[in-house]
């Protein structure tokens, strides 16, 4: 037996099943043992024995159930991360050996700027690449982004995986806007005043507003507020006179240009780490159509 021959061995021992790998990448990225189950052509006890088979050869959990929803383990979201990865890099190369790399690109934005800014653009880049197969996705908070497998991310954090290659495009700075409206109606007032004019509209759970009062030492002890679920909304609400809210400047470039929105203050605020982050998978590191999409965000963006 000779060197090569006894590594051989030794590795494949220590290697789990490729059934059972195959079974746990795919309920990983789905969350969903049936979902898998669809995916693979198989069933969803089929893939439940092989998940099982594949905790036993690693003597532990790899998933558990929260409610209705399954979560992986600590070990799980390790293990994901290492075999999608490599189910992935797989993939990759025999498409570039074989000639068949999908031309489509998998552009993950999130939701906010997906609707208001990305969406009503697209129609000119489409015109000016008309070869470009651009496939939108809307990110949220929740999603487990690097497992998507995604070309191609617009995302507000940068996104720190070894799959993926990431450059910061721009912090965000927020300031204190409102409808022409209210902001004649606030004109010459301190901001320390403004609570007794106008309700401080705000993303639920964030409190964006107490923020910006403690970097511009204003202290208010009691703030009326209205709280909404998404940034979209918020949006709206200001633009429909109902309050005044911090939002990002390049969201709404375009309500400032045209007059619907209107700046309080020139003081502007950034939250660390916080703006656009222009990232992409190493697989498409040399697509032509990634420099296409980045030059056109830049120009939409800065």
């Amino acid at each position: 037996m000779n060197i090569i021959h006894t590594w051989f061995v030794v590795m494949f021992r220590k290697l789990p099943p490729l059934k059972a790998l195959l079974a746990f990448s795919a309920a990983s990225r789905s969350h969903s043992f049936s979902q898998a189950a669809e995916d693979l052509f198989i069933t969803q006890s089929a893939v439940s024995h092989q998940i099982k088979n594949l905790e036993t050869f690693l003597g532990c959990k790899l998933f558990y159930r929260e409610g209705k929803s399954l979560k992986l383990s600590e070990q799980g979201q390790q293990l994901a991360q290492t075999v999608n990865q490599g189910f992935d890099q797989i993939v990759a190369t025999i498409q570039e050996i074989t000639g068949q790399l999908d031309n489509a690109l998998q552009f993950g934005v999130s939701s906010t700027f997906a609707v208001h800014r990305i969406t009503p653009e697209m129609s000119e880049l489409n015109l000016k690449n008309p070869t470009l197969d651009l496939r939108l996705r809307m990110l949220s908070c929740s999603d487990p982004i690097p497992e998507l497998g995604l070309d191609v991310i617009l995302y507000d954090t940068k996104i720190d995986h070894i799959s993926y290659e990431c450059e910061e495009i721009k912090q965000e700075v927020y300031y204190p806007v409102a409808s022409p409206e209210i902001a004649k109606k606030l004109q010459g007032m301190s901001p320390s005043l403004w609570h007794q004019c106008v309700k401080f509209i705000d993303i639920q759970g964030l409190d964006i507003w107490q923020d910006w009062f403690d970097e511009n030492k204003i202290l208010i002890e009691e703030i009326p507020k209205q709280y909404f679920g998404h940034n979209i909304l918020v949006m709206q609400s200001v633009l429909t006179s109902q309050g005044i809210a911090l939002l990002g400047e390049t969201l709404i470039k375009k309500e400032l240009l045209n007059g619907q929105l209107v700046k309080l203050t020139n003081k502007g605020f950034s939250f660390e780490n916080d703006g656009f982050y222009f990232s992409w998978h190493k697989r498409r590191k040399n697509d032509p159509n990634i420099r296409i999409l980045k030059n056109w965000l830049l120009g939409l963006i800065l």
